[in-house]
């Protein structure tokens, strides 16, 4: 393992022994250096190129390089108290940057286009395969004013990317964030700077697939006319996507309805613009679900102060065969060898109870006393051919809607242990609520 340093304004000996003879590019640095390597790069590293940067660390997966901004007038080597967030690497006009191999960087940014550009320039994280890119206090700044992208995961095969405290920023509103391979990306202040901020954060591509979750991340700069995931097409590769407790505009759209049952996968948990704690919201091309907070159940539900139910909507293309998936709903069992139903209520407006092949329950059980192989049973008919029966109607108090029912399974469990229950909406264009609070008996 050997150090070096970097920064733009030496002008000695470039080789990279000290700030005076340090090397004056990052591309020079890296080259012919080896796992492991540590580079310190000087606050006031200003590095412009007028053409296409190629970052490729040597580092592996055992063994990542260390990328540093760090003060010049600080300590020999650097220590904690000299990092910096200043240090910049960036391309002139419609140039394109690719980061690839294994990263540990802290404190640097990294701007395409830094000039302006009305052409597309990218930003691409991860453009090696198989190699972990961990990024903390960074910047990640795409300068065109057409269609400019920050591509996390260029080539998605095995990359690993985190982004912790590191921020975006895009210079056009037709620009955006295009993931691949597995991202995290965590503990943002204010993760969207600048004054012009993307129409759409995130869309689909119809070449990569991937996933993200985020956490503690603040995207309240996304406002009115903003889109923080967008549909893509009909031939986008699945993408996951889950939002955890993240700060959130109130008058941003979180979610467009995908337009395919394996494209986007949005999940929003906790995000919004108050103090409200209890959010959960879930976009698919089956239907969409969110908290209700008026047309609840009594004695149902609750966060411990304010009481909840999921308000599913159902699209056009919800069938019996491909329904809307609610998240699953748990609760402990205790009973072995009996015979236990468990009972989950609900109300809609149609008129009548709905059938059991328009909303129903799937339970997931232990029902293998020698394995933890799941059993299932379902309320729903035996498939597809089948004819739906009404469900059960129901005496329960709700506070809005019309037609109360209830769905109901018994099955035997032949292990103590946690009972999963999936609630399916399958009547398409239609309102159900639906209490996840389980009944047993």
């Amino acid at each position: 393992m050997a150090s070096y340093y970097t920064w733009s304004g030496a002008a000695g000996a470039g080789t990279g022994a000290d700030w005076t003879n340090a090397y004056t590019t990052l591309t020079a640095a890296l080259a012919t250096k080896a796992a492991g390597d540590i580079f310190y790069v000087a606050h006031d590293h200003s590095e412009s190129t007028a053409g296409i940067i190629t970052l490729t660390s040597p580092g592996t997966h055992a063994s990542p390089c260390f990328f540093y901004c760090v003060d010049r007038a600080g300590s020999v080597p650097p220590v904690s108290a000299d990092l910096r967030t200043t240090g910049q690497i960036a391309t002139t006009a419609n140039n394109t940057i690719n980061l690839g191999g294994a990263w540990v960087v802290d404190g640097l940014i990294f701007h395409c286009g830094i000039t302006g550009s009305a052409g597309s320039p990218v930003l691409n994280i991860a453009n090696v395969a198989e190699r972990p890119i961990l990024m903390r206090n960074c910047a990640l700044r795409n300068g065109s004013t057409a269609g400019g992208a920050i591509v996390l995961g260029l080539v998605w095969v095995g990359s690993f990317i985190e982004l912790r405290n590191t921020t975006m920023q895009w210079a056009g509103t037709a620009n955006g964030l295009t993931i691949s391979g597995t991202v995290h990306w965590l503990d943002t202040v204010s993760a969207i700077t600048g004054a012009t901020f993307p129409t759409t954060l995130i869309s689909p591509t119809t070449t990569r697939g991937g996933s993200l979750l985020a956490q503690g991340v603040d995207l309240s700069a996304l406002g009115t006319g903003k889109t923080i995931v967008g549909n893509g097409s009909a031939t986008a590769n699945s993408i996951s996507i889950v939002f955890q407790d993240c700060k959130f505009n109130a008058s941003v759209t979180k979610a467009a309805t995908p337009t395919s049952a394996g494209g986007m996968f949005p999940e929003f948990i906790r995000c919004g613009s108050t103090g409200i704690n209890y959010d959960y919201e879930r976009y698919r091309y089956q239907g969409t679900q969110t908290i209700e907070t008026t047309i609840v159940r009594t004695g149902g539900a609750s966060d411990g102060v304010t009481p909840i139910a999921w308000k599913i909507i159902t699209t056009a293309n919800s069938r019996w065969a491909l329904p809307f998936l609610c998240p699953p709903i748990a609760i402990w069992n205790t009973i072995d060898g009996s015979a236990v139903t468990v009972t989950v209520e609900g109300i809609w407006g149609g008129g009548a109870v709905p059938n059991n092949d328009d909303i129903w329950i799937e339970v997931e059980y232990l029902g293998d006393n020698a394995s933890p192989q799941a059993s299932f049973q379902k309320s729903t008919k035996a498939d597809n051919l089948a004819t739906g029966s009404a469900l059960a109607s129901s005496t329960e108090t709700w506070g809005g809607s019309t037609t109360k029912f209830k769905m109901t399974a018994t099955f035997t469990p032949q292990q103590p242990g946690f009972i999963y229950v999936h609630v399916r909406a399958a009547k398409a264009s239609s309102t159900f609520y639906v209490d996840p609070k389980i009944a047993v008996s």
